[in-house]
This record gives C-alpha cells, structure tokens and sequence, in this order.
C-alpha cells in the first residue's frame, strides 16, 4: 500500500496536520492511523460505573480522534507565553499567528467563541469533533482506527512508511508513503522514545507543564 503522506496519531497534531494541507489546496493521497475510536465511539464506563475499570486494549479517554484534551482536561492556550517550547523554535510572533490559524478553524467548526464557555457539554463537544472528523472522511482522508503503528521503515535513514496493525490483523504489515508524520502525542510519547533510540535517531522528548489554574468569568 503506497500513500503520499501517513499521519501516526488523531490527536490535535494529526488533525491540523491534514486540515492545514487540504486547505492550503493538497491533493495528497492521506492516511491518519489511531490506535483509539472515532469520536462517536469513545465512550468511557466510568460515567455509568463510578470507577476506572482500565480498558483494554485502549482507554477512551486517552486515545481516539481528537486525542487526550478531548475527553479529560483538554484546554487551548490562546497566547504563545502559556507552556511549551514552540515560540522559542520558530519564534513568538510565528507562535502567536499559528494559534490564532488554530484557533479560526476551530471557531468554523463549531467551538464556543467565548474564552471561559458558556457551556461544555459533552454532547456539543461531540457534535465539534464529529464535524472535523466528517470533514476528513468527506474529502477524502483515509482513517483507520484502533489501529496500532508497531515501528517505522527506516530506508538510507529516511523513514519510508510504517508497520501498522488493525483489530482484525493477525500480525502487523507495512504501508508506505513519501512523507511520514509522527504525531502520537503524551500517551505515545514512550513508544516515540524507544523507537528513536533503537534506531539511534536523535530526539529530545517535550517538557510537560506543571502549574496552577484559575477559572473565572
């Protein structure tokens, strides 16, 4: 299987990865894998049960489209001087625009244009996701879900595709493509280590911002 481009992961990375090509005119050949569920699948029993009953193969609430933020203590920074490293790699007033890029198409799919929210429900979080996800589906994005990716194909040092395993696969099998987008976020960020390290690819993982919040209208 030969694609243009293959995005590892449905979190905020994966996604805008393929909506900002598609609206920039691409007509590439797209593949998204995640290891989670579509939106209208992720469903977590703790809502009905009280407690944690540890999912398997995949917790709900950590993986599927979208990604982590969507279902637990998913928030946007609006300003590029809250967390991350990104404005010192491409610089502020770069940062700042992306954010602003970012938080458009949000807006055009249906968030609340408020900064607090008025109202966050789940069925109006669902219904905003749903609708990225359609977007993807309609114009042409191929996803495949609780799907895992197992190892990249390294040729000449140049990744040429990755090992993929779906829920009806006996073992897992390559597909390829000319670009590679790893996109696996915190929950795969062990995953994204150990294989950088056995192929001794250079990497340095991401800190993790640790502070107080306050919410107020």
């Amino acid at each position: 299987e030969k694609y243009d481009l293959i995005i590892v992961g449905a979190g905020p990375a994966g996604i805008f990865t393929a909506v900002a090509l598609l609206r920039h005119g691409s007509k590439k050949k797209i593949l998204l894998v995640e290891k989670g569920k579509p939106v209208e699948k992720r469903h977590c029993p703790k809502a009905e049960l009280g407690h944690c009953v540890n999912c398997r193969p995949t917790c709900a609430i950590t993986t599927g489209f979208s990604g982590a933020g969507a279902c637990s203590d998913g928030k946007l920074s609006l300003s590029y001087e809250v967390g991350g490293d990104l404005p010192s790699l491409i610089g502020e007033e770069f940062a700042q625009e992306l954010i602003h890029y970012t938080d458009k198409i949000y807006l055009e799919f249906g968030d609340d244009p408020d900064v607090e929210g008025i109202y966050t429900g789940e069925d109006i979080k669902e219904i905003r996701l749903l609708a990225i996800q359609n977007y993807l589906a309609d114009i042409g994005v191929e996803m495949l879900f609780s799907t895992e990716c197992e190892n990249i194909i390294l040729e000449n040092e140049e990744c040429k595709g990755v090992f993929i395993k779906g829920p009806k696969d006996e073992e897992a099998h390559a597909v390829y493509a000319d670009t590679v987008v790893i996109g696996t976020g915190r929950r795969g960020a062990d995953w994204l280590e150990q294989i950088c390290a056995e192929r001794h690819i250079a990497h340095k993982p991401g800190p993790v911002a640790i502070g107080d919040r306050v919410e107020c209208r």
